[in-house]
């Protein structure tokens, strides 16, 4: 952003000048960060899972993080194991996956596409594929 402008800057300003300036700030930061950020309906196209419902009284375990130097099934059975609350719950288990991952297998799944992915199945599936190499 280009500090330098022909008018002096003044942050006592209410009138329209200091409005505009405004705007255009939020503007810039809506090209920057993408329009409608947290937009809910935008944030169901984006989401893995949407309309959960979370248990009050859940509690979600502290997960091994997933660094790509695990065996890929025992990461699974591990992470399986740990939910066995709401092992029968797929949303549940896609949800709190992410949980268990960091770095670029946290950027893989939050990158998965929703419309692939409506089964723990098809998460499971999608993870053993896309690290199977890491063996």
């Amino acid at each position: 952003m280009n500090l330098t402008t022909e008018e002096p800057y003044d942050d006592k300003s209410t009138g329209p000048m200091k409005y505009n300036k405004l705007f255009a700030i939020e503007e810039r930061l809506r090209a920057y960060e993408g329009n409608d950020l947290f937009n809910p309906i935008r944030g169901a196209k984006i989401c893995l899972v949407t309309n959960i419902m979370v248990p009050k009284d859940f509690r979600v375990s502290d997960f091994i993080k997933y660094t790509r130097l695990e065996f890929l099934n025992t990461h699974l059975q591990s992470y399986y194991n740990k939910m066995t609350e709401v092992i029968y719950n797929d949303k549940m288990l896609i949800y709190f996956f992410e949980d268990n991952l960091k770095g670029s297998t946290l950027n893989w799944y939050v990158r998965l596409e929703n419309t692939r992915i409506k089964k723990w199945k098809d998460l499971a599936e999608a993870f053993l594929k896309q690290y199977k190499f890491n063996q």
